[in-house]
């Protein structure tokens, strides 16, 4: 008889992978478990967690998800599939591996086809997902998105393409592993990452914001960020970090209320926490100024970051120590 560590959980959020063509009403979920060859019979629990496309939903939600996953991983079940909706799904990934138990096995998936469209690869990534999720149970743990018959790992994975199947990307990394014939091989094993982080039920997000800096940025772009209602701010910055200079002053005075985040706009490298350039608004700068380098991590994932520190009441600046130099020797 099969036990909880034998179990796997498979949540149903929404999206593309659930949705009809021109229809607000979902698809049926049991033809897509069907099609999938999932049968319920077997050591598989499928619970309709939320219905709603991706960009739609919450921090809240996935809060509530990993608070899930955690009661069911306390049980002794190890391997999670989570299917939703791909445009936040490289968002969702990060903030699970923030927050679920760091020996689960939880492998996201999706669609970039509706249900009834023809060629729907929906049903074959959500097999792809429940194979890799058994697979890799007990052996390699963390958050992965199995999309295209590839691996991408939670902290690298870039939605690149807003229709193509094969959506889902890790600038300059590339995928960890491939699911092939129903045969998973890793390619790679990242190092692990600092958490996972107890943020309270009971305590609320913080406003986090997300600035991206562009070419003769206006300085105005940052003063929003000075009032009391944000608690944080990630600087989406040129190249390696750097901004123009007429935002260098404006960003270090809200640097030195609340914590700011470094990172670069570029899909791949680094921060230049070494001052390679020097002068007002470049990455050393901004860090002398303030500042905290997140080093390799995107925008956004930092965003959801800096948003869950702050939760978990963490010191974000020795935490962020961690974060950027993570993988540098």
């Amino acid at each position: 008889m099969a036990g909880p560590s034998d179990m796997t959980f498979i949540y149903l959020l929404g999206g593309t992978i659930l949705s009809l063509a021109g229809k607000a009403d979902p698809a049926d979920s049991a033809a897509l478990l069907r099609t999938a060859g999932i049968h319920l019979d077997g050591p598989v629990t499928v619970r309709p967690f939320r219905s709603v496309g991706s960009q739609n939903l919450t921090l809240a939600d996935i809060r509530a998800l990993a608070a899930d996953i955690t009661a069911r991983h306390g049980e002794g079940v190890r391997a999670f599939v989570v299917a939703q909706g791909t445009d936040t799904m490289e968002e969702s990934s990060f903030l699970l591996s923030l927050l679920a138990p760091a020996t689960a096995t939880i492998i996201m998936t999706g669609s970039m086809r509706t249900a009834d469209a023809p060629g729907a690869e929906g049903p074959g990534n959500l097999r792809d997902a429940l194979i890799a999720a058994r697979s890799l149970s007990g052996h390699r743990p963390g958050v992965l998105v199995a999309v295209a018959g590839e691996l991408h790992d939670a902290r690298l994975v870039r939605k690149m393409d807003s229709g193509r199947i094969a959506a889902f990307g890790s600038p300059g990394w590339g995928p960890v592993g491939s699911i092939i014939t129903g045969r998973v091989r890793l390619a790679m094993t990242p190092l692990s990452a600092p958490g996972p982080y107890d943020w309270p039920a009971d305590c609320a997000a913080a406003r986090v914001g997300l600035l991206t800096v562009a070419m003769d940025g206006d300085p105005l772009s940052a003063l929003p960020y000075a009032d009391a209602a944000w608690a944080g701010l990630v600087v989406e910055a040129m190249g390696s970090g750097h901004v123009p200079q007429a935002l260098a002053a404006p960003l270090a005075a809200i640097a030195a209320a609340k914590p700011l985040l470094l990172v670069s706009r570029c899909p791949q490298g680094d921060t230049d926490g070494h001052g390679t350039y020097q002068g007002d608004g470049t990455a050393a700068w901004l860090m002398a100024n303030g500042l905290i380098d997140a080093g390799s991590l995107d925008a956004r994932k930092a965003r959801l970051l800096l948003t869950v520190l702050l939760g978990a009441g963490r010191d974000v600046r020795a935490a962020m120590a961690g974060w950027a130099g993570l993988g540098v020797v």
